[in-house]
């Protein structure tokens, strides 16, 4: 008789074990519903599946209000540093655009000059006119790019500065979280779930074990007292 002592701890860890397994797979399993003689079978599909669009719609909303808030993600523009590169690349098209312009303008001037459309005469006049005109434009062109360039990039960035906020409130960073995750399929779900979360879960299940072999030595004990 002393063996059905062992019999409730033993019965209780493997019941707890398999109770908590069993939680677990319910989670995600079965993928689908399933029916039986046109019936749906009760708890199918898994919790996860069953309840997806609620999931992402609870997800989609923590990043929205908590993770990429739009206060965070001007913080993140701000930090990129963009206004410095934005300054680069204006710089770097004005230097284009001006040395494409004064290169016009040079060429047109001494077109002028060796068609005689300017009345000069001599070739040591004109190599003078023709270096003076030179540093002349050289001169024109460091002006006007300073000039561009500063009032280029204050109005470009007063124009970011006034349309960042609107086009981050245009993000639709909830929508977008929505799509994403209702696009992962369950199987890829599970494993992503259970991939990061397996020690944990295996505790939970070691757990179940433990605690249903407790229940059976409490109740192997009540059933010697009587």
């Amino acid at each position: 008789m002393h063996w059905q002592l062992f019999l409730p701890p033993i019965l209780g860890a493997f019941i707890g074990y398999i109770t908590n397994w069993l939680a677990i797979k319910m989670l995600f399993r079965p993928f689908e519903p399933k029916y039986i003689f046109g019936i749906k079978v009760p708890f199918t599909p898994g919790l996860i599946p069953k309840r997806r669009k609620e999931i992402a719609e609870a997800i989609a909303k923590t990043v929205e209000e908590h993770i990429l808030p739009q206060e965070k993600l001007m913080k993140l523009f701000e930090d990129s540093k963009y206004k410095e590169r934005l300054h680069k690349r204006i710089e770097l098209v004005i230097d284009d655009l001006i040395e494409s312009i004064v290169s016009d303008i040079r060429k047109t001037i001494k077109e002028g000059i060796s068609l005689g459309k300017i009345n000069i005469k001599g070739t040591i006049v004109l190599t003078a006119v023709d270096k003076l005109l030179d540093k002349a434009i050289d001169n024109l062109k460091e002006k006007l790019k300073k000039k561009l360039i500063e009032k280029a990039s204050d109005k470009i960035e007063k124009h970011i500065e006034e349309e960042l906020p609107i086009m981050i409130g245009q993000l639709k960073i909830r929508e977008m979280v929505i799509e994403t995750f209702m696009e992962i399929d369950i199987e890829t779900l599970e494993k992503i779930v259970i991939g990061f979360s397996e020690d944990q879960l295996k505790h939970i299940t070691y757990t179940g074990a433990i605690l249903g072999f407790f229940i059976g030595v409490v109740q192997s004990i009540v059933s010697l007292m009587n």
